[in-house]
């Protein structure tokens, strides 16, 4: 086992009877794993040690619980409160991506064989009929009602919006009782439920505890029943019915929200603190996979607490609340801006609301935005961004040409609308795959961006046929409206992979710099295809405002966007892109500061064992064969953006280039140009906001929606460097061996280790390669007698002499070493972390 020496580096101790003597202690099913576990180890694992494979095995434990369910047990309004609050869990485990079998299906009340279940007296009142009232009257209705909200929510998941095998389980829904009941049957045996357990409250024959019981029965009933409805209105089968229930859906759904959050802080919360509920025991059978041979395993899961459970149910309330918010966009940009926002919600919503805002921007019938063909929405970003002129000029175009310019404009808003919904219902997925479908639909958009240029020439040609050829390839004179919107979008992709890379921890410290520099690139990019838009839609008033632009509604409101909105829009996408940039810029110049401090630092850096400095000095790696490493690491970050138009990544000779002007300067230089442009990016956004706040009502909404979350990674990070100039000025005023270049740097870490390297083996100096064992073999000689042996010595001496020059290296080296760590490690500590609640993509730095 490889533990931490004295000496600052790691060494091999015999932990034989460590290990025997804490396997006794393990029981039958534990394991013991270190947290360096990694998907490698696991996937060379032996199979048979698969924790699916024990999800039907019974321990003894296991048996005595399962021994103590009885069916026919009478239960009491306590013990229906304890089953019906651990089925929540269940529940809200299931739609958290969990399987049937480990959640619903565990309640044997709920998978018992079909034969004993009391079809008779569910909801019967009758004293003949109804023998055990609570299971009868009070469990078995919600019961049923937990399935038919279960079975509401899967059969979204037949819409194929989501990847089963990432997403949902790919399990199926197995039949049960529940299925033989209509939602007017489920509503009225909860409202019989509720009639019963009134009585209980009014009676005076029960306990006080069952009365407080049934009180909170009735409050979960009324939740129930308000869930179900609400997924009742939000189906695809009612809504193509009657569209008008979506809105009453999201109605009802306010109301639900505001119903549970009253019982979560009320009866809820007395019944938890006071453990009002009974616990039974053989109700669940946590390995009831046994069950089921025929289905596939799955990995164990644990449930959610109480608390967690109603955590989650409210939050699955605020995320199902997003299509309302569907229903009143006015415009496509305002649309990416929301799919953008939702793709960032943290934590990512439940696999179920995914579908269901996927379903309602791109399902028939369900909004009447999807009433618009993904072509007309194409058409209608297009206007928005570069003006409605190259519509009007294609329906008033005459001849081969024109008739040639509508195919081409036909060809062109198809494809880009496949890509366009693509990418839309990408951001409404898990994040990696988020990741997968942007780094896939550059090439898409880069193409038609290509095609998009020739096709505005075309246009532009048609609608000036008095202008010279070469006006139609001037910027300034042409809004190349189709290719300015596909380059805008290609941007955005990018910048939904670079920056999903970074929630997603998928770069190493040590490639921070890289990726920040790249992304500061393309939001400059974006910042100045932004100021050429509108600088050219400005000087357009005629096409901006022309007839056909004030006439055309938008597809889903009755609302038109005019002149003003459309620059505000453009506007709004210049100040994103500018705050954007200068933050990507900030981060670079910290992330190259870290690296130089050897707070990060690449694996073929990091040689801290006897065995790799043994391995390393053997091999000899020389420099190039570093550089081949590092090139290798670059190439595959950037391998998709390297085929593109523009904005293309640096080579890699371009990113050494680039390093090296950065290692030119002093660290404290850095930080302090890191520290001003953080503050620029601050500045922009409150000059942004206080536009707003002195604009329309409306304008400080959107702005809230669109920067709040960037601003607050802004402003942490401007803060946390003001600070670092007032709290450490060390870093400022540096010891003068801190401000040499990056390159010196990795070369003086080198050889403070291989001068610790040298001390332990007994070699002198930090020089492996210049005759060391020699010197080595000499010292370990007796005193010369002869005066051969003194010559030898004499020489051996000179030997020693040349060996200077590196030892002399290293102490330079070791003192750099000690300077960086007093720096890093005491006082000044650099710490990065991303704030998913606020915003996931954008990290936050610190120095403590």
């Amino acid at each position: 086992m490889l533990v931490d020496a004295d000496d600052g580096f790691t060494d091999w101790i015999d932990i034989t009877n460590e290990l025997a003597a804490g396997a006794k202690q393990l029981k039958v099913g534990e394991l013991l794993k270190p947290d360096s576990l990694t998907l490698f180890d696991a996937m060379v694992a032996v199979q048979v040690m698969d924790p699916r494979l024990d999800m039907g095995m019974l321990t003894a434990e296991d048996k005595a619980e399962i021994a103590l369910w009885d069916f026919n047990k009478r239960l009491t309004l306590t013990d229906t409160l304890w089953i019906i609050d651990r089925m929540f869990s269940c529940e809200m485990t299931l739609h958290n991506s969990a399987a049937l079998l480990q959640t619903i299906y565990t309640c044997n009340y709920f998978t018992v064989d079909e034969n004993m279940i009391p079809r008779a007296a569910i909801g019967n009142k009758t004293e003949e009929a109804c023998e055990n009232p609570a299971r009868d009257l009070v469990l078995y209705p919600l019961l049923i009602a937990v399935g038919a909200c279960c079975a509401r929510v899967w059969r979204e998941y037949q819409n194929d919006n989501l990847y089963p095998d990432e997403d949902v389980h790919s399990g199926v829904l197995v039949p049960r009782f529940f299925t033989e009941y209509s939602l007017r049957d489920v509503h009225r045996l909860l409202e019989g439920a509720r009639e019963y357990l009134q009585e209980v409250i009014a009676g005076e024959e029960d306990a006080e505890t069952q009365k407080r019981a049934a009180g909170v029965l009735v409050e979960q009933i009324e939740i129930r029943d308000g869930w179900l409805r609400v997924l009742e209105d939000l189906s695809a089968e009612t809504l193509a019915e009657d569209p008008g229930a979506l809105r009453r859906g999201m109605e009802r759904l306010r109301s639900l929200a505001a119903l549970h959050k009253r019982y979560v802080e009320g009866s809820g919360r007395e019944a938890a603190e006071s453990a009002l509920a009974t616990p039974v025991r053989g109700v669940f059978d946590s390995k009831c996979m046994r069950k089921y041979p025929t289905l596939s395993p799955v990995r164990p899961r644990e449930l959610l607490t109480r608390d967690e459970a109603h955590a989650a149910f409210a939050r699955m309330l605020g995320d199902t609340a997003q299509v309302d918010e569907l229903l009143g966009i006015e415009s496509v940009e305002r649309m990416i801006h929301f799919f953008l926002r939702f793709s960032r919600r943290s934590p990512t919503p439940v696999p179920f609301v995914r579908s269901l805002v996927m379903s309602a921007f791109a399902t028939n019938g369900r909004v009447q935005l999807a009433q618009q063909s993904a072509a007309g929405l194409v058409r209608r970003a297009v206007s928005e961004l570069g003006g409605s002129y190259v519509w009007a000029t294609l329906e008033t175009a005459r001849g081969a040409a024109g008739i040639d310019a509508r195919e081409r404009a036909d060809a062109f808003c198809t494809e880009a609308a496949g890509l366009l919904v693509c990418w839309l219902k990408s951001l409404c997925q898990n994040p990696p795959r988020q990741r997968r479908i942007a780094l896939k639909s550059i090439g898409g958009w880069d193409a038609l961006q290509a095609d998009g240029e020739q096709l505005d020439m075309a246009v532009f040609a048609l609608a000036n046929p008095q202008q010279p050829p070469e006006a139609a390839a001037d910027p300034e004179t042409n809004v190349f409206a189709l290719s300015s919107w596909a380059y805008h979008m290609k941007l955005l992709a990018m910048e939904t992979a670079l920056l999903a890379g970074v929630r997603l921890e998928v770069y190493l410290d040590y490639e921070f710099a890289q990726v920040f520099c790249y992304a500061a690139q393309v939001f400059d990019a974006h910042q100045a295809h932004m100021e050429r838009v509108a600088r050219v839609a400005a000087l357009q008033p005629s096409s901006r405002q022309s007839p056909q632009m004030q006439m055309q509604m938008l597809p889903w409101t009755a609302r038109a966007v005019g002149s003003d909105e459309c620059l505000a829009q453009i506007e709004r996408w210049h100040v994103l892109a500018g705050a954007q940039k200068d933050l990507a810029t900030a981060l670079w110049l910290v992330s190259h500061v870290s690296g130089r401090l050897g707070v990060f630092r690449a694996p073929w850096e990091q040689r801290t064992t006897r065995l790799a400095l043994e391995i390393s000095r053997q091999q000899q790696q020389s420099s190039r064969d570093m550089l081949g490493a590092q090139r290798a690491r670059f190439t595959l970050r950037f391998r998709a953006f390297a085929q593109l138009g523009s904005p293309a990544p640096p080579s890699f000779a371009g990113w050494l280039a680039t390093s090296a002007q950065l290692d030119s300067h002093a660290l404290g230089d850095l930080l302090l140009h890191a520290g001003n442009v953080a503050g620029e990016a601050k500045a922009l956004l409150e000059r942004s906001r206080r536009a707003a706040a002195s604009g329309p009502a409306h304008a400080l909404d959107e702005w809230d929606a669109c920067f709040r979350p960037l601003y607050f990674v802004v402003l942490a990070n401007a803060v946390a460097l003001t600070k670092l100039r007032k709290r450490a000025p060390a870093l400022t005023q540096m010891p003068q061996p801190l401000r040499i270049s990056g390159d010196q740097a990795l070369r003086y870490r080198s050889q403070a280790v291989e001068a610790a390297l040298a001390r332990q083996t007994g070699t002198e100096g930090g020089d492996h390669s210049n005759g060391s064992s020699q010197g080595n073999g000499s010292n370990q000689q007796s005193q010369p007698r002869t005066k051969s042996e003194r010559r030898r010595r004499k020489g051996t001496g000179r030997q020693d002499q040349t060996n200077a020059p590196a030892a002399a290296a290293a102490g330079v080296a070791q003192r750099w070493l000690d300077d960086a760590a007093r720096l890093t490690k005491s006082e000044v500590k650099i710490a990065w972390s991303c704030t998913p609640s606020k915003h996931p993509d954008w990290p936050v730095f610190s120095f403590q």
